[in-house]
């Protein structure tokens, strides 16, 4: 995730660390929903060479603003670009947020709204056999888990699950422990990964840093999500603005590369 542009870099960087899959957010600065069919048919062939598969599609789905009648339409023209894309990669999930929130809105205040802008969504997903996979954020009305899990408990749906992202909690406006608390309310509905490192500096600011040297206890995450069952992938999770092209895991990720393989 945001590892390259370079789509055979990327295939080559996985295939040479024992990868099993990629996580496709955009290529050659094309957004994944905008990739042309005949090109993601010659993606696909390469990933298949490589032994590779795709994680999921790293969207923005639904990253828009609630009152935008048009923008609505087009994250549903949207899906059906990426529903398309996901049957061509054998991909089950598809990630999406729920809406930008303005300044002191709450997910409380619009959660009727918010909810049925998600129905006929779930349905074309629900038929096509494919999970869209909410992403909290800061900028979005789930600022953190336990806001997503009522999001998802409300949409009560076989199609809706969620991305566990112990980094963005960082950013959470109400203050969220991203373990144990963030994981314990959005434990049922884990399908995904993220990973990424934050540490606290003398300021009080958070900055980007490698893994296993910031604040949050990912490899008592990791343990936890395997205890519990889950089988799923752990994105490395670059951050293009931290490192802005492509570095090799051990220095970007050195403390979790290194306990993923002791694993």
């Amino acid at each position: 995730d945001e590892a390259t542009q370079d789509f055979s870099a990327a295939l080559d960087f996985a295939e040479r660390f024992g990868f099993d899959g990629v996580e496709l957010r955009s290529v050659e600065n094309v957004p994944i929903d905008r990739i042309p069919l005949d090109t993601a048919r010659a993606y696909k062939k390469a990933l298949d060479a490589r032994g590779l598969a795709v994680s999921d599609l790293a969207s923005s789905f639904f990253k828009c603003s609630l009152d935008d009648r048009e923008a609505v339409a087009e994250n549903l023209r949207k899906l059906r670009r990426l529903c398309d894309l996901a049957e061509l990669f054998g991909c089950p999930y598809i990630r999406g947020f729920a809406f930008f929130k303005g300044p002191g809105e709450r997910l409380e205040d619009r959660m009727g709204e918010i909810a049925e802008q998600f129905r006929e969504p779930l349905r074309l997903l629900e038929s096509r056999g494919l999970t869209l996979l909410l992403e909290s954020d800061p900028s979005v009305y789930t600022t953190n888990h336990q806001l997503l899990a009522r999001l998802l408990d409300a949409l009560d749906s076989p199609a809706a699950g969620a991305i566990f992202d112990p980094g963005n909690d960082i950013f959470d406006e109400r203050g969220e422990v991203p373990y144990p608390d963030g994981y314990g309310y959005i434990r049922k509905y884990i399908r995904h990964v993220h990973i990424k490192d934050y540490r606290r500096g003398e300021n009080g600011q958070f900055t980007l840093c490698p893994v296993g040297e910031g604040d949050i206890p990912l490899p008592e995450i990791v343990h936890t999500l395997l205890r519990d069952g889950y089988d799923g992938y752990f994105s490395l999770e670059w951050e293009k603005k931290w490192v802005p092209s492509l570095a090799e895991p051990e220095e970007v990720f050195p403390a979790f590369v290194r306990y993923m393989r002791a694993l």
